[in-house]
């Protein structure tokens, strides 16, 4: 645990890309044991929580994580040279990945918008920190890019849930049970999938 004073109004307590409790507290502060306790009660809080959480390192030096399978980078570069030709390549906000998520996905899509009749209006993957997924009104579907790194049935289970969503805008009982007759262990999995932190 790291503890940093700096000028702000409002203390906050983050966990860093390494795993490790940062606290924040403004100056005006420094001296309020009280204060500084309660505020590490709360880092503490939030640590436990992350840690409950399966932690996922999609990238590596030599290797990435492809549908919940390490695949060598070496592979990924036979498969598309193309896109290691540039040497500022990077794969982690890279059109590879993109392109490789998007054709996964568009025929399951494809597939389910056909089962409930209703069309989608374009597919948008993109990389995100908050949402993972999101279906407009209009009935555009928007994937995170990170769901390219999990295994295949957390994939389907969220393109379905989608899916679901042209037809059913809300978290009604009638979304539920849409969702429940084309993916029946749906509970179980959404559970699961919230666990996920991708680093």
């Amino acid at each position: 645990m790291k503890i940093e004073y700096k000028h702000i109004k409002n203390a906050y307590a983050r966990i860093d890309k390494n795993g490790d409790l940062l606290i924040t507290i403004p100056f005006s502060k420094k001296w309020n044991k009280t204060f500084e306790d309660i505020m590490i009660a709360k880092g503490e809080i939030l640590l436990k929580r992350y840690n409950t959480h399966t932690h996922i390192t999609a990238i590596q030096q030599d290797s990435i994580l492809l549908f919940g399978e390490n695949v060598p980078m070496e592979d990924v570069k036979q498969l598309y040279p193309k896109h290691f030709s540039n040497a500022k390549f990077q794969i982690s906000n890279s059109k590879l990945l993109k392109s490789i998520l998007e054709e996964y996905t568009t025929p399951i899509i494809q597939t389910y918008s056909k089962k409930l009749g209703i069309e989608y209006t374009k597919l948008t993957i993109r990389k995100t920190s908050s949402k993972r997924w999101s279906c407009t009104y209009d009935q555009k579907i928007s994937l995170n890019l990170d769901l390219i790194h999990l295994p295949t049935k957390y994939i389907k289970y969220v393109i379905i849930h989608e899916c679901c969503h042209l037809k059913q805008k809300n978290h009604s009982k009638k979304f539920r049970a849409l969702v429940e007759s084309f993916y029946p262990d749906y509970k179980k999995t959404k559970k699961e999938l919230k666990k996920f932190v991708i680093k």
